[in-house]
């Protein structure tokens, strides 16, 4: 999370005390059969904080071995996919231009990590036309409430890939994050008037699985 977190060291007050709120590192394993992709696992890697608020929430890890019974999992499993109106899970998939069409989110794991981090990883059936273009794939919460960088695993099972990880131009993010500022008078009264700048900080992977 260092790179989050010092990111946001370069906004200014306003935008600091509004957004993000929370840090995760995501990560994507993709699914392909005969050329295309058929579903992908997202995981996601909640930064300490975050983490620790949603421990204390869901009464996990009590007795403070940073792992989690199976009892915990059980009830806990699929927490973070009850998504608000307007938030669609942040993965966004293209292959040449076009948008891949993601299905519904189906829990697959939830578990402690490192010093206390909670990783969960979700499934998404993905419908794909398939072709010989790169597939790239960006996860990003568009009201910016979320900051994911995608420093994950990336991986894919049923073909050889080349993955190319390509990190958001910072300096071009927080310009344009200053003019959607600026159109908006240069302050927020709300969550709801912060303007979606969220696209301008996301990561982008490609995946380039050409024969």
């Amino acid at each position: 999370m260092t790179a989050a977190l010092a990111a946001c060291a370069g906004l200014g007050p306003a935008a600091l005390t509004a957004h993000p709120h929370i840090f995760v590192d995501a990560g994507l394993a993709l699914v392909i059969e005969e050329g295309r992709v058929t579903s992908v696992e997202v995981t996601w890697v909640y930064d300490e904080l975050y983490s620790l608020i949603l421990m204390e929430d869901y009464d996990l890890d009590a007795d403070f071995d940073l792992a989690l019974t199976e009892e915990e999992v059980a009830r806990t499993l699929g927490f973070d996919l009850d998504w608000s109106y307007g938030f669609e899970g942040g993965l966004v998939m293209h292959r040449d231009g076009a948008e891949l069409t993601l299905g519904a989110p189906e829990p697959v794991s939830l578990e402690l990590v490192g010093e206390g981090q909670l990783r969960t990883t979700h499934r998404r059936p993905v419908v794909d036309e398939g072709g010989v273009a790169p597939l790239v794939a960006q996860v990003f919460d568009p009201e910016f409430y979320v900051a994911f960088e995608m420093t994950g695993d990336m991986s894919v099972i049923g073909a050889e890939c080349e993955t190319t990880l390509v990190r958001a131009d910072l300096d071009a993010a927080y310009a344009g994050m200053e003019e959607a500022m600026d159109a908006i008078g240069g302050a927020v009264a709300a969550e709801d008037n912060f303007p979606a700048v969220g696209a301008l900080f996301a990561d982008r992977v490609a995946f380039d699985c050409a024969p």
